[in-house]
C-alpha cells in the first residue's frame, strides 16, 4: 500500500471529534479513516493534565498499530495539554485544533476582542489565549468554561427547545458578549452541534468552530508532505471505542447525519 493510500488517524475523548470526521469525509472523500473515541475516559475536560497526556500517548500508539500516515487530534483538551508532548515523541504528522481556530478567529475579529468557550482544563491551559495572541498580538481574549455542554450534546440535547441547553449556553456566553466580543470561538469539538442555537442566541458575533477549523490545516498538512491520496477511490472509515460500542453506535449518529449502529470496534489499548 502507497503511503498516501494509508488511513488518517483521529481521536477524541469520545463522540465530539465524529465533527471532524463528518468534515473530512464531505471535502476529502478519498482519504481512509481510522477514528478512535475514548469514551472509557470521557469526559477529558476534568482530569488532570497529566491523565489526559497519557490519554493522548495511549490513543496515540493504537492509531500507528493501524498504520495511520498522520493523526488529527479531534479533541481541544488534548490539544492543549498533549500535543506537544505527541509531537516530540512520534515520527508522524500532526495537527490540532487550537491553532487553527484560532487563526481564523484573529481573522475575523474587527474589535481585537475574542471569548472561548471550552472545557474546564482547556481553559485552564491557556492555550487558545496563547494561539490567538501568536497571529493577532494585542488581541484580548476571554474564556469561559462550559462544563455543562458536552453531557448535554451527548444527551441529545441539542435543540433550540431543549431550555436546559439554551440556558447553559446563555449562562456561558452572555458573560462574553458584556465584554465586547465581535468573535466567539467554540472550543469543544461537541459544540457544533448546538451551532444553530447560539447563531440564534447571538447573530450579530462571528463564530468559528474548532473542529472543522482544522480541516484546513490537515489537508495543507498532507498535501506539503505528498500525503494526499489520490486513488480516486472512495475513502472508508473503521470506528473504534475504549468503551461499551452500543452507546456510541447508538449517538454517533449526531455527530455524522448517518447510522454507525453495528460498525464500531472495542479498541484494546
Amino acid at each position: 500500500m502507497a503511503l498516501s493510500d494509508k488511513p488518517i488517524g483521529i481521536f477524541d475523548s469520545g463522540l465530539g471529534g465524529l465533527t471532524v470526521v463528518k468534515a473530512v469525509l464531505e471535502n476529502m472523500p478519498n482519504e481512509n479513516i481510522i477514528y478512535l473515541g475514548d469514551s472509557l475516559n470521557v469526559p477529558y475536560g476534568d482530569k488532570t493534565s497529566g491523565q489526559i497526556t497519557e490519554f493522548a500517548f495511549n490513543n496515540t500508539k493504537f492509531l500507528l498499530s493501524k498504520g495511520v500516515k498522520a493523526i488529527a487530534i479531534a479533541c481541544n483538551t488534548a490539544d492543549a495539554t498533549s500535543r506537544r508532548e505527541i509531537l516530540q515523541c512520534f515520527d508522524i504528522p500532526v495537527v490540532g485544533v487550537i491553532s487553527p481556530a484560532s487563526e481564523r478567529a484573529a481573522r475575523l475579529t474587527k474589535n481585537k476582542k475574542v471569548g472561548v468557550i471550552a472545557t474546564a482544563t482547556a481553559v485552564k491551559s491557556g492555550a487558545y489565549e496563547r494561539a490567538v495572541k501568536s497571529y493577532l498580538s494585542d488581541c484580548q481574549v476571554f474564556s469561559e468554561a462550559a462544563p455543562a455542554l458536552v453531557p448535554l450534546i451527548e444527551a441529545g440535547k441539542i435543540n433550540k427547545t431543549d431550555t436546559e441547553t439554551v440556558d447553559a449556553l446563555s449562562s456561558y456566553i452572555c458573560p462574553l458578549i458584556e465584554k465586547g466580543i465581535d468573535t466567539l470561538v467554540l472550543g469543544c469539538t461537541h459544540y457544533p452541534l448546538v451551532l444553530e442555537i447560539v447563531k440564534e442566541l447571538f447573530p450579530d458575533i462571528n463564530i468559528v468552530c474548532s473542529g472543522t477549523s482544522s480541516l484546513g490545516a490537515l489537508y495543507d498538512r498532507l498535501k506539503g508532505d505528498n500525503l494526499l491520496n489520490v486513488s480516486g477511490k472512495k475513502g472508508e472509515v473503521r470506528f473504534y471505542v475504549t468503551g461499551e460500542p452500543s452507546y456510541f453506535e447508538k449517538n454517533g449518529g449526531l455527530f455524522l447525519g448517518t447510522s454507525i449502529e453495528g460498525k464500531v470496534e472495542k479498541a484494546v489499548i
